[in-house]
C-alpha cells in the first residue's frame, strides 16, 4: 500500500469513528445535563452518564497525551538544535548539489541519526557522528531520503495522524493505521534515494547504522520523521518486499466494538428513545448495560491504558 493511500485510509476512518462518536456526544450531552441536575431515574440514565465519563476523559487523556508527547519530543529537538556547528564542507557541497543547503542543519552528537523536523517550512537535522561515519556517497542517500520528508511536508502528516491516534483512543485501528503510515513514509523515501543512487548507498548508509540502532531515541517522532533501521525497510531494499498493512486481532475487535457500540447508543438516543423505552425492562436495561456500553467500556479502557503507557515510557526516556 502507498503511503499516501494509507494516509488517506487513516482520515477516512479517523472521520468515520469521528461522526459516530460526535452522534453519540450530541444525543447524549442534553439528557445527561437533565440527569446530573435531576439525578438519575432508571439504570438507563446511570449508562448515560457512564458513556459522558468516557468520553469526557478520553478526550481529556487523549488531548493530554497527545500535548505531553509533542512537548517533550519538540523540547528534545530543541535541545539538540542548540549544539548546531559549523556544517561540514562535504555536507554543503551535497546539501547544495541537491537544492536543502539553506535548510540543513548540523548538531554536535556522538549519536548517528538524521530526521526531518518542523512544519510549516521543515528543516533537514544531521549529527556530526552521522557524517564522520558515512561516505560521501552515503551521506548523499541520507539526505535525499530526508530531502523527501521535506518536499511531502512530512512531520506535518504525521502529527495529522498522530492527533487522530490519541484523540480517537476507544479505536485502536486507527493508531496502528498511523503507524503504518509512519512506516509508508520512510519506505516512500527510501524508494526516492533508490531511484536516485540504486539500492547501494542506501543500503550502506543503513547497515553502518545499525550497531547505533536505538541508542538515541526520539520519543514517538511527533514533529519529526527519523532515519532508522527497521526489518520492513531492509526487506524493501533487498528483495523489494512490499510492508503489508496488517491490524492485530485485538484491535479490530475492539475497534469494530466500540464504533458499533457507539452506533447503538446513538440510535436509542443512550436509552432515552421512544423505541428503547418501550421496551421490557428486563429486556432493554441489560441489553444497554451490557451490550454497547460494555464494548464502549473495553475499548475505553484498553485505549486509555495505551496512551497512558505511551507517555509514562516517553518521560522515562527523557
Amino acid at each position: 500500500m502507498r503511503a499516501d493511500r494509507a494516509f488517506a485510509l487513516v482520515v477516512a476512518i479517523a472521520l468515520l469513528s469521528s461522526a459516530i462518536l460526535g452522534a453519540l456526544l450530541a444525543a447524549i450531552v442534553p439528557h445527561a445535563a437533565h440527569v446530573l441536575s435531576v439525578g438519575p431515574d432508571d439504570p438507563a440514565d446511570a449508562v448515560t452518564l457512564l458513556v459522558l465519563t468516557l468520553a469526557t476523559c478520553g478526550i481529556a487523556l487523549g488531548l493530554g497525551s497527545l500535548f505531553r508527547q509533542l512537548f517533550l519530543t519538540l523540547a528534545l529537538i530543541r535541545s539538540l538544535v542548540a549544539g548546531r556547528v559549523a556544517t561540514p564542507p562535504d555536507v554543503a557541497v551535497v546539501a547544495a548539489e541537491l537544492g536543502i543547503a539553506e535548510r540543513i542543519d548540523v548538531v554536535a552528537d556522538r549519536h548517528p541519526f538524521s530526521f526531518c523536523y518542523w512544519f510549516r517550512r521543515p528543516r533537514i537535522c544531521v549529527s556530526t557522528a552521522l557524517v564522520e561515519r558515512l561516505s560521501t556517497e552515503e551521506l548523499r542517500a541520507v539526505l535525499i531520503h530526508e530531502r523527501y520528508h521535506l518536499r511531502q511536508r512530512d512531520p506535518l502528516r504525521v502529527v495529522i495522524a498522530r492527533y487522530f491516534a490519541a484523540g480517537l483512543y476507544v479505536v485502536p485501528a486507527v493508531d496502528e493505521l498511523a503507524s503504518f503510515y509512519t512506516l509508508q513514509k520512510e519506505i516512500a523515501a527510501d524508494d526516492e534515494a533508490v531511484r536516485v543512487l540504486g539500492v547501494a548507498p542506501l543500503a550502506r548508509a543503513l547497515y553502518a547504522l545499525l550497531p547505533d540502532a536505538g541508542d538515541r531515541d526520539f520519543g514517538l517522532l511527533m514533529p519529526v520523521t527519523a532515519l532508522s533501521v527497521t526489518e520492513a525497510r531492509i526487506d524493501r531494499l533487498v528483495a523489494g518486499v512490499e510492508a503489508p498493512l496488517r491490524l492485530s486481532a485485538g484491535a479490530i475487535v475492539l475497534s469494530l466494538g466500540a464504533l458499533v457500540g457507539a452506533a447503538v447508543l446513538v440510535a436509542i438516543r443512550a436509552g432515552t428513545s421512544v423505541a428503547f423505552e418501550a421496551l421490557p425492562p428486563l429486556l432493554a436495561v441489560p441489553g444497554l448495560l451490557i451490550g454497547p456500553a460494555s464494548l464502549l467500556f473495553a475499548a475505553a479502557v484498553n485505549g486509555g491504558a495505551h496512551q497512558v503507557r505511551l507517555v509514562a515510557g516517553l518521560v522515562a526516556r527523557n
